[in-house]
């Protein structure tokens, strides 16, 4: 029979072996799980990074700066989420290459109200937050800020500024090239051309041809704002000292930009690898070179002349030279004289001056305006509509000359536009 064991024979201290057998599997496991752990910390660590380097570090990129303040593209994707906010995909697109322009408009009514007497408090904020359920969020607040500031001071600054009534002719007029032009208009009007016809054929301003010369009625007053581009140029002189019916003198103004322009052109000399070596000289009418071609034929200085009336600014101060011009090799866009210029000396000999040469492709200034008054009212009415577009004008000009006072640096690549993009397109759903 087997002798039975006792509890400390059962309970014998492990051998050195096992011992050291044991040791080492907890060193092992130990190692397992401190490398699993740090392999996690390592995996959450990257992603993490990932998402902060792709998702959360642009939005605190500056990406505007406007008067000293610096906004970051978290304000603007912001901004051109509640801008855009209906639109497709292509007008978001197109408002974020407007945003910054927007963002700026919105500091200057911000900025520059106060100085007019008026400003928004935090309560007329908050209530407006709350009834178009936006967030109560800085972007928001100032959106909403300088849309109470724009009601404001369109409403109680500048509607009293405009009259119900004052002193408006009604208006005809068309911009010609040249007093030749002119004279020659003004016999067809004498034997019963119409002048509507007329100004569409021959005008060579954009807005008197596109509307057959109707500049409908003109405020005396505000004249400047009606006219747009054209108020700083003679023509609301002219029209506020006519008396109805009586057609003006042909006045010349030199303010006036027009899209057509005329080449004279010589070739110096000519070579069989080179090309043509060309000058010319860029004026504003037929009549004007015909003249300057008349003075250079009786013995004066292309070059000079060419330095004293030229209105291609490149070769002006070069006295006209348009350098070396190669079939296939014209002049690009930006560079020293035209394709047009370039075209025709190709086709001179050396010597030679050409006949003007029409370029509808440039910009010349200075022609000679005819300007009729069909009828005149001392105290006419504005209509509501007319206020209302007056008062805008108005707003508009005064919010132009604060922006001109203002600066706006914008930071934005074209990457971080289409980056801004997505994620509003993506967060719509």
């Amino acid at each position: 029979m087997a002798k039975k064991r006792t509890k400390a024979e059962l309970k014998r201290p492990p051998t050195k072996h096992q011992l050291s057998r044991w040791q080492r599997q907890q060193r092992i496991q130990r190692i397992i799980v401190i490398a699993g752990t740090l392999f996690f910390v390592l995996i959450v660590s990257y992603i993490g990074y990932g998402y902060y380097d792709e998702q959360v570090k642009p939005l605190h990129q500056p990406v505007v700066k406007i008067n000293g303040t610096v906004f970051d593209m978290d304000y603007y994707i912001k901004s051109l989420e509640l801008y855009s906010k209906g639109m497709d995909a292509t007008a978001t697109s197109d408002m974020a290459d407007k945003l910054v322009g927007v963002m700026e408009y919105s500091e200057v009514i911000r900025r520059t109200s106060p100085d007019l007497g008026f400003s928004v408090s935090a309560d007329e904020i908050d209530s407006e937050l709350k009834n178009l359920g936006l967030p109560d969020d800085k972007v928001y607040r100032d959106a909403i800020s300088a849309t109470l500031l724009t009601s404001k001071v369109l409403q109680n600054y500048f509607d009293p500024k405009v009259p119900t009534e004052c002193e408006q002719v009604q208006v005809q007029a068309m911009f010609l090239e040249s007093n030749k032009v002119a004279n020659e208009v003004i016999d067809r009007l004498v034997a019963g051309d119409d002048f509507s016809s007329l100004a569409k054929e021959y005008s060579v301003e954009a807005i008197t041809k596109e509307f057959g010369g109707d500049l409908g009625w003109l405020p005396k007053d505000f004249a400047d704002v009606f006219l747009g581009d054209l108020g700083n140029s003679l023509l609301k002189d002219i029209a506020f000292n006519l008396e109805p019916g009586v057609l003006s003198e042909p006045t010349y103004d030199s303010s006036v930009t027009k899209g057509l322009g005329y080449w004279l052109v010589e070739v110096i000399e000519k070579d069989e690898e080179q090309g043509s070596h060309a000058r010319g000289m860029l004026l504003g009418s037929r009549q004007e070179v015909e003249e300057i071609k008349a003075r250079i034929e009786a013995g004066e200085d292309f070059g000079a002349l060419a330095k004293e009336y030229s209105q291609d600014l490149a070769s002006k101060k070069l006295g006209g030279d348009l350098g070396w011009i190669q079939q296939g090799g014209l002049p690009q866009e930006g560079e020293i004289g035209s394709w047009v210029a370039a075209g025709f000396a190709l086709q001179l000999e050396p010597g030679v001056l050409s006949q003007p040469v029409a370029d509808d492709s440039v910009k010349t200034k200075g022609g000679y305006w005819l300007v009729k008054v069909v009828d005149r009212d001392d105290s006419r009415a504005f209509g509501d509509e007319a206020r209302g577009m007056l008062k805008m004008k108005l707003f508009e000009n005064w919010v132009n000359e604060q922006r001109g006072k203002s600066s706006a640096e914008s930071y934005l690549t074209e990457e971080q536009k289409s980056w801004a993009v997505a994620r509003v397109l993506k967060d719509r759903g």
